[in-house]
């Protein structure tokens, strides 16, 4: 019988296809499951599996990682990977070389059976893996003494060539071309970044493959390290071109089929061993240049110093925000940032966002916007593209010119208070004087007017106006002219004395009549 390995992380999954599936009319056992890569790993090792079916999408060691090992250790062993519908197009791209066959989920029954009469189907031919399996050795090796020479240098070169020599590695001449996949815009492309690099690196090798060119891949940081043997024997110049045309191929074959978006870094031609290392730095320093701008077209390597030039910033940009006119800050932002665009220059656009956040921030009081500047000069320093400068600063203007808009409607607010606070006070004796005529007179809404004075004051309009003529009228009965209290109650605004009396005693605990001896009598 042929041994099957189930492999998921969903336990539901995992028992559904041991038990749903008439293994046994197929003449296989499932001898195993297992719920994560690494499991699975260990269940392989220990029951060497004819048939391999696992998940694409699982926690630390995911399906295409496994299938990479398994093809690494187990060449015999066939791999069947089963993904969800979100990311089945890219995954399948991803497989195309690593897997026997691929399934979406969820799965069909009848399906899978086809699947794995197919892969039985393929055993029972006996076909020969052994040169595969070799040519699978030969190519790790030299990824690897690839590694050591971008990484090392030339510090173990002639180690390196001799190591070469032994297995029949031969590298000539070439180019390193250098590609990297990085969405700062997407969250969760972190967790799917090895699946894509898989992709990336299987159109990578079919595309080149189309130009008679032959590749072999190291991943490095999260990039796909080409490096694209050419044929010593022709032009150096010719052979540029057609690793350039077939590196534009590539980022179309990329956007076709992963629908992303991928930035690439070329060198300069090698000759020899020794220049690898070189080509590779020159390769990451136009990957980088690429990748800041969010250049998506490829350009041959360009030792030529890039020329400095000053980029002036127009003071109204700083001018507009200051004065919360977003519109139009957003208009001189977007010059600026054209213009700093185009120097193609890295540092001078590091430094230009620099110095625009810094003098904003000498403008800006102190408080919340002040703060988030002050943490957008530390965050732009660690960002790797243009875009992400663009997305901090645009952040930026935005949180400043609301908060200056706010400062602006404060002051507005208190102008007003002061202002109407003002009018009370000389003309506290019309009896007319109410919320609305306020708001009429200041061309206001009754309800602002009741808000503004209860956020300044603490009360309400009519208690504060209330408050001020009883106040007003306590100092006519202090007075020494003589007033009868019909008298002060008209004078203060009230039109009713028997009224005035009832509020003045509610604030002083007696009539205007009672304070009024009261004081005669201290007086006397």
């Amino acid at each position: 019988m042929y041994k099957i390995v189930i492999v998921d992380d969903e336990a539901i999954v995992s028992r559904g296809l041991s038990e749903k599936v008439n293994w046994q009319e197929m003449n296989c056992t499932v001898v195993a499951t297992a719920s994560n890569g690494q499991e699975g790993k260990e269940v392989i090792e220990k029951v060497r599996p004819d048939i391999v079916i696992s998940d694409i999408k699982m926690p630390g060691m995911n399906g295409l990682e496994l299938a990479e090992y398994i093809r690494g250790q187990y060449p015999d062993i066939i791999t069947i990977l089963l993904s969800g519908y979100s990311d089945f197009e890219f995954a399948r791209t991803a497989m195309r070389h690593q897997v026997f066959d691929y399934l979406l989920k969820p799965i069909e029954i009848a399906d899978l059976k086809a699947c794995i009469l197919k892969a039985i189907d393929k055993m029972q031919s006996h076909t020969p893996m052994i040169g595969d399996a070799e040519r699978e050795n030969l190519d790790i090796l030299e990824s690897g003494m690839i590694m050591n020479l971008i990484v090392n240098g030339n510090r173990e070169l002639e180690n390196t060539v001799k190591k070469m020599k032994e297995c029949g590695i031969k590298v000539t001449s070439g180019q390193i071309v250098v590609f990297e996949l990085y969405e700062a815009s997407d969250p969760s492309y972190a967790e799917y970044a090895s699946i894509y690099q898989f992709a990336v690196n299987n159109i990578v090798t079919e595309t080149y493959r189309l130009f008679d060119m032959n590749t072999t891949i190291v991943n490095f940081e999260g990039k796909s390290v080409v490096v694209v043997k050419t044929d010593a024997s022709i032009q150096e110049i010719i052979m540029q071109r057609r690793v350039l045309e077939a590196t534009t191929l590539c980022l179309e074959n990329v956007s076709t089929y992963l629908k992303k978006q991928v930035s690439v870094g070329i060198g300069s031609s090698f000759r020899g061993m020794e220049q690898i290392c070189d080509s590779f730095q020159q390769a990451l320093k136009m990957l980088d240049i690429q990748l800041f701008w969010g250049l998506h077209k490829p350009e041959p390597f360009s030792g030529s110093a890039i020329a400095q030039v000053n980029t002036l910033m127009d003071p109204r940009l700083t001018e507009s925000i200051l004065e919360g006119d977003y519109n139009e800050a957003k208009f001189y932002w977007e010059v600026f940032a054209s213009n700093i665009k185009a120097l193609r220059n890295k540092s001078a656009a590091l430094n230009s966002c620099l110095d625009f956040l810094i003098g904003l921030s000498k403008h800006v009081p102190q408080g919340e916007a002040k703060n988030q500047i002050t943490q957008a000069i530390t965050e732009i320093t660690g960002l790797r593209t243009f875009n992400e400068y663009c997305s901090v600063i645009s952040r930026i203007i935005i949180r400043v010119c609301d908060e200056m808009n706010r400062r602006k409607e404060v002051e507005r607010a208190r102008s007003l208070s002061d202002r109407i606070i003002l009018y009370l006070d000389t003309h506290y004796s019309d009896a007319l004087l109410n919320l609305q005529y306020i708001a009429d007179t200041f061309h206001v809404s009754a309800s602002h007017v009741s808000r503004l004075f209860k956020k300044e004051k603490g009360i309400n309009f009519n208690e504060y106006l209330t408050v001020l003529r009883v106040e007003k009228a306590k100092e006519m009965l202090n007075s020494s002219q003589r007033h009868t209290v019909q008298e002060i109650a008209n004078n203060v605004g009230f039109m009713d004395g028997k009224y005035f009396g009832q509020v003045f005693k509610k604030y002083y605990g007696i009539t205007p009549s009672e304070y009024k001896e009261k004081t005669s009598i201290k007086c006397s």
